[in-house]
């Protein structure tokens, strides 16, 4: 063999131990991006796991004040009750950040009312709706509807006879879908939505002065202010909304539940009857960041 065949078998042997370690390299940076990747993946789903476990601690929260409200006699739901202020905005927690809050379901016009066919509901929801800027026709279409089609899950169903999403978020702002019919309580519905369902502005003002000053009013404190309340209004609620967001890290997770309250074979009794991961339904009120 000669020297000149000699020195070009070895550089081919160098270059297939080239090749091989090149080779190696390349599989062993494959092997460790996955292994980054599978830990990035782990520790955005325990991420995520404890965001919605704390979501879930604090519609707990939610379910104990409104049941001890509820054991206490109260006989009327105000903002300045418990309940209402055990809310949290930007809160700190270990690795991220939590807010959190309880509001009345019954501050809004049950849209499911419309299933009682009663002359008073479909008034009401006739001027919502035009409160709204809602077409006088899909009004009526919804008026004529709702006795053979509901009740709702949300008011985002509407979008199937043509209600466009700007029109759903004005019309959330006095309206919601709730599993029964129900009615608005006057302690925390919107003075817009006082005026149509008292028929009249200055007692809308009149009523919202009169909470504001006192913290809430009663049957007998709205009798005392020689304030008859029409059919369809109430100083009490039985469903609530309880929403919460969560960060931790890089990892967001939303909680909006719909809570029940009721007595239940003489006790008190709270509980989730819906909820939704992420995105909540339109007449869901709005989490404060």
């Amino acid at each position: 063999m000669t020297q000149q065949r000699k020195r070009n078998q070895r550089g081919m042997i160098l270059i297939n131990v080239l090749v091989i370690v090149m080779l190696a390299t390349a599989v062993l940076t494959v092997m460790i991006a996955s292994e980054d990747d599978d830990v990035d993946r782990g520790f955005a789903l325990r991420s995520a796991a404890q965001a919605m476990a704390t979501a879930r601690g604090a519609e707990l929260s939610a379910v104990a004040a409104l049941r001890r409200d509820l054991a206490s006699g109260s006989t009327a739901d105000t903002l300045g009750e418990p309940w209402a202020n055990i809310a949290d905005r930007n809160a700190r927690i270990p690795g991220g950040s939590f807010s959190f809050a309880v509001t009345d379901a019954q501050s809004r016009f049950n849209i499911n009312n419309l299933m009682r066919g009663d002359v008073t509901a479909r008034d009401n929801f006739t001027k919502i709706a035009a409160s709204a800027a809602l077409p006088e026709d899909t009004a009526e279409t919804i008026v004529r509807l709702l006795p053979f089609a509901g009740p709702l899950d949300s008011l985002s169903q509407l979008r199937m006879i043509g209600v466009s999403d700007a029109q759903l978020r004005r019309l959330a702002l006095l309206c919601t879908a709730l599993p029964s019919p129900s009615d608005v309580n006057v302690n925390t519905a919107p003075e817009a939505l006082l005026a149509i369902l008292f028929g009249n502005e200055a007692t809308a003002r009149s009523v919202a002065a009169m909470r504001a000053r006192t913290g809430g009013v009663t049957r007998d404190s709205m009798m005392a202010g020689s304030i008859l309340m029409p059919p369809g209004v109430d100083v009490s609620s039985q469903y609530f909304w309880s929403r919460s967001k969560v960060t931790i890290g890089d990892t967001s997770q939303q909680l909006t539940s719909l809570l029940v309250r009721r007595q239940l074979d003489g006790q008190p009794e709270v509980v989730a009857i819906r909820r939704w991961r992420g995105a909540a339904p339109v007449e869901a009120p709005p989490l404060a960041d």
